[in-house]
């Protein structure tokens, strides 16, 4: 019996890299939008549904700074390795959730894996 290979996708763009970031700190700005509060104002009660949101959509922003800048690092390299991949390959799959999205910048969504039926 013979495993079968990992799905082998190639690197994106530096510009890819960057469009695909500015789409998910744009959704995770989007959806943040209800938690943000004005100066002076209280900060949301400890483990309230605004609070729980503002706390996932600031992970979501750190996760994806995080892997664009292990990319940039790897594509800056010339030699781009394991890293960059794995850190691709996190970025597809967080993308995979806007799929349908029509703002999706078009030359991602052929990027994405196909979705099963």
């Amino acid at each position: 019996m013979t495993a079968s290979a990992p799905v082998q996708r190639s690197l994106p763009t530096w510009d890819q890299v960057v469009a695909l970031r500015d789409f998910i700190h744009g959704r995770t700005y989007a959806a943040a939008v209800p938690t943000i509060r004005l100066n002076g104002e209280p900060p949301h009660a400890p483990g309230s549904a605004l609070a729980r949101v503002a706390e996932v959509n600031g992970a979501l922003y750190e996760v994806t700074s995080h892997l664009c800048g292990r990319l940039y690092a790897e594509l800056a390299t010339g030699r781009p390795g394991p890293i960059a991949e794995a850190s691709w390959e996190a970025l597809i799959s967080i993308t995979t959730a806007w799929r349908e999205d029509p703002e999706l910048p078009e030359d991602m969504r052929e990027l994405l894996p196909v979705k099963a039926q």
